[in-house]
């Protein structure tokens, strides 16, 4: 299994903006498993699961690493292509004919309803409130890279979801865009 995976394809990115496509996708990127196992792990039905599983391999998000035959039908074990994804900056260009623009605006409604959603069901007795800013800045361009090269670096510290489900546990999510202005 490959460290980092670059989504090339503004398909890859649609699939993804399903939240139920992304959480197979975070399942089988903890390990290797099958339908049947994801299903349980996730509290799904396993038929309902089988199209979107075919759709994660079919674009190649995830992989088929073992076939066996099991009372008459092919229990398939898959596993994500890779531990982490990121979008390849070539989806974000705006050249004639490009779908960066379409691809940016489709992240941003996948975080836009993550948010909303957690602003909507925030409880005041929860000590851990979301962190939401918007900011602006100047800096020389040297400054501007040294910040890209921290945030990376915090980036890679983020823990990948390797970590299995349990009460030490919880969800986050976030939404990071650094970009210059011009």
């Amino acid at each position: 299994m490959k460290d980092t995976h670059k989504i090339k394809d503004l398909d890859q990115v649609r699939l993804l903006s399903d939240p139920l496509k992304l959480r197979l996708l975070q399942a089988f990127a903890d390990s290797a498993k099958t339908t049947k196992q994801v299903a349980a792990e996730l509290g799904e039905s396993v038929t309902k699961l089988y199209r979107h599983v075919d759709a994660l391999h079919e674009s190649g998000l995830i992989e088929i690493v073992e076939e066996r035959q099991k009372r008459g039908t092919i229990q398939r074990t898959f596993r994500a292509v890779a531990q982490r994804f990121e979008a390849d900056h070539s989806l974000f260009s705006d050249a004639p004919g490009d779908t960066g623009t379409d691809a940016a605006r489709e992240i941003l409604r996948l975080g836009e309803t993550e948010i909303l959603n957690v602003l909507a069901n925030a409880r005041d007795d929860f000590d851990e409130k979301a962190l939401i800013m918007r900011i602006r800045g100047r800096a020389t361009p040297e400054k501007i890279a040294e910040l890209q090269t921290n945030l990376r670096a915090w980036l890679d510290t983020l823990p990948n979801s390797d970590q299995s489900p349990g009460e030490d546990t919880r969800e986050f999510g976030g939404l990071v865009a650094f970009y210059q202005i011009d």
